[in-house]
């Protein structure tokens, strides 16, 4: 049992590592948008023309900004869709198996199945029940592995 709290451990700091990195990511791309800016008002209120490197120069810093900002959006909207899918139903999925010759019920992201049953009555019987006492929904396939209906 050590051997997996180390490595959750391992795991966690990893990704307090990962989440630094892309805070000085963007706290460096927010100071180079500053900077660019800056350089571009000083430039302007002076009447002198910006030369092309340093227009380079600011353009660069304005996108790495904004891809900053996009991919700790991105982070929330990762975050959101994991509470999403923990508040979303589950799916129970009845699929014939031609070696045993059985309908098994399987929960989806569930590497074991939950039932198996000779005939697809029986199995359609079984989700059922299942799937009112948990209020989830259900998926059945053909006999030749082609979706049927919900």
């Amino acid at each position: 049992m050590w051997f997996f709290k180390r490595k959750k451990k391992e795991n966690k700091i990893q990704e307090d590592l990962n989440e630094k990195e892309k805070q000085e990511n963007l706290n460096h791309s927010e100071n180079k948008q500053k900077e660019s800016t800056k350089m571009t008002e000083k430039s302007k209120s002076k009447g002198t023309r910006i030369s092309a490197k340093e227009d380079v120069k600011a353009t660069n810093a304005k996108k790495s900004s904004t891809k900053a900002k996009k991919d700790s959006e991105e982070t929330v909207v990762n975050d959101e869709n994991k509470q999403s899918q923990s508040e979303k139903k589950a799916v129970y999925r009845v699929i014939f198996n031609k070696e045993l010759k059985v309908w098994n019920i399987k929960k989806d992201g569930a590497k074991r199945i939950i039932d198996s049953r000779s005939t697809k009555e029986e199995a359609l019987k079984r989700v059922k029940e299942l799937s009112e006492n948990k209020e989830a929904n259900f998926v059945v396939y053909k006999k030749d592995g082609k979706f049927q209906k919900k």
